[in-house]
């Protein structure tokens, strides 16, 4: 049997080698142990996130408290109704990863891009936010879009009047901390409360703009940009009207009318 010199170029090499080897089965093994784990914590912040704008406080633990007031739907953005799908896999429905699946994506026209994302999943996961006896007290709505440095992703909580915001969170975001970052900012989001998505001749109403009224006209649609961060808050501009005036709204229409 050959004697292996440690000394010598080979034996260095072969010595690298077989660490590398041995942290690879390492590293992969934790990888693969860990992972549950890491897909509960991916589970539970998105519960919290949801939960957030939902009108409920968690009350014991996050997941008793998702149970018990959310029930995830699959929404056919075309026909803009729910899907046979049930709750368990829409709650799991990725749009993320599938929005760049040929086999689950549509292209977005040029003209409707508003949110400059190109292509969306042909269906969207909504959860419906509901009380101790059962009835829609808020549906929350998934919206993304490019703002200044990164997609912003958030969820917002539409009254079941179809028309209405409730409330609004973002959880994923790589905007500048102190100026875009404050997309964050409870008291930002606080301005979105109440307002509306249409105006009563089906125009649009809900906007973020540099010069509000918040006495005329536009005191139910308009919200203060973000000061220092007039991009940031046009890319989010832009990403709720994609969402709330295009792709959703054959749902949001089908809602005001009852048909939901």
């Amino acid at each position: 049997m050959l004697k292996l010199n440690k000394d010598s170029v080979f034996g260095t090499f072969v010595i690298i080698i077989g660490f590398c080897l041995v942290c690879s089965v390492v590293v992969s093994s934790a990888v693969v142990a860990l992972g549950p784990f890491q897909q509960a914590a991916i589970a539970n912040d998105r519960q919290v996130n949801i939960l957030r704008v939902s009108g409920f406080e968690v009350e014991g633990s996050v997941a008793a408290t998702y149970d018990a007031h959310i029930e995830a739907k699959l929404l056919d953005l075309e026909t803009g109704k729910f899907t046979d799908t049930p709750s368990a896999e829409a709650d799991a429905f990725n749009f993320q990863s599938l929005a760049k699946d040929p086999a689950y994506n549509v292209a977005i026209p040029a003209e409707e891009d508003f949110g400059n994302i190109r292509t969306r999943t042909k269906l969207m996961p909504v959860f419906l936010s509901k009380d101790a006896d059962g009835n829609v007290v808020r549906y929350i709505l998934p919206f993304y879009g490019q703002a200044l440095w990164s997609t912003v992703y958030g969820y917002v909580a539409i009254a079941p009047d179809g028309n209405t915001i409730k409330a609004v969170t973002f959880y994923s975001h790589g905007e500048t901390p102190g100026l875009g970052g404050e997309i964050d900012n409870p008291r930002w989001q606080a301005l979105w409360v109440d307002k509306k998505i249409v105006r009563e001749d089906g125009s649009r109403g809900f906007n973020i703009t540099k010069v509000p009224d918040h006495q005329g006209e536009g005191k139910d649609y308009d919200v203060d940009s973000l000061s220092g961060a007039t991009l940031t808050a046009r890319g989010v501009d832009n990403a709720a009207h994609y969402w709330f005036n295009v792709a959703y709204k054959n749902f949001l229409e089908n809602v005001r009318k009852g048909e939901i």
